[in-house]
């Protein structure tokens, strides 16, 4: 091996180290949340605005991260040795900077955005927070980090002028249904055989918005939303050898599919056929960075 290649595989090694500590797969799901958000306000525009706003979500989840891997490096040099930080591949001085330097540039771009969008931007840091120091032995977690999605949506909905200020309410319920249901399989793992019929109910509940708008167009989102979570959840529930890691990965890019219905009642196609993409994009990328 020559010694140029050296400086190159540690490059490469850092860089990978990164992504997967962010979790850099899941993060087209957090754009379609701001995407569905925004749409909540009746009108779907693409401007700066959104743009701004769409970006600080992803350096908050990228940040929330980090510290989950901080906190948990304990854990993880027994459990997961070869997660980034117990490997080496990332320091654990350079995952607490970028910590600070994520949040803090998130928080910068929705005080650019407006004092709403800031204030509920400051409640999700908090969540996040909160979820990451509290989550291993804490049973309302799935709700914790199902709120932190939800406050997306708020964040995206303040973002921009509205004539139904609590337009937001239904499809945030149903997000964070959605995503206690999924957080759960994943904490309880091998131990999921057990949960009730109630908890799927939860994650196929999302595909009745449908109703909302009652075309043939959000009637299709609907079936496939619901085929992708029977897909997802068969490799737990139905299989010889549960793949709890692959169901949850699933169940995570099925949220831009859930953001799509939810796009689909301001009738923006663009918006839509953006949450398709980052449905597709995710998929993708898990194939390369795991999503838990």
């Amino acid at each position: 091996m020559s010694k140029k290649a050296l400086p190159y595989q540690s490059w490469q090694r850092t860089l990978y180290g990164h992504l997967a500590l962010a979790r850099i797969s899941n993060s087209p799901t957090v754009v379609s949340d701001t995407l569905a958000g925004a749409a909540l306000t009746g009108t779907l525009s693409f401007n700066g605005t959104i743009v701004m706003v769409a970006v600080a979500m992803v350096l908050f989840y990228t940040a929330g991260m980090y510290l989950n891997d901080l906190l948990d490096y304990e854990i993880d040099s027994r459990e997961r040795p070869e997660r980034p930080l117990p490997s080496g591949a990332v320091s654990r001085p350079m995952a607490a900077a970028g910590v600070v330097i994520l949040f803090g540039c998130g928080s910068l771009l929705l005080w650019n955005a407006g004092m709403r969008p800031f204030l509920s931007g400051l409640v999700l840091i908090a969540l996040i927070i909160g979820y990451d120091y509290w989550h291993k032995s804490n049973p309302l977690s799935p709700l914790l980090m199902a709120l932190c999605r939800g406050m997306v949506y708020v964040t995206a909905f303040l973002s921009f002028p509205t004539t139904s200020p609590f337009n937001w309410f239904f499809p945030v319920c149903l997000l964070i249904l959605y995503i206690s249901g999924l957080t759960y399989i994943a904490k309880i793992e091998n131990r999921v055989s057990v949960v009730s019929v109630a908890l799927l109910a939860i994650l196929f509940l999302p595909a009745a918005y449908f109703v909302a708008l009652p075309t043939l167009f959000s009637f299709a989102l609907a079936v496939l939303f619901t085929a992708w979570v029977g897909y997802s959840v068969s490799f737990t529930y139905r299989a010889q050898k549960q793949q709890v890691g692959r169901t949850v990965g699933l169940l995570i890019a099925g949220i831009a599919l859930l953001d799509a219905l939810v796009i689909a009642t301001s009738r923006s196609l663009p918006g839509v056929v953006l949450a398709l993409v980052a449905f597709g994009l995710t998929i993708y990328l898990q194939r390369y960075v795991k999503g838990t």
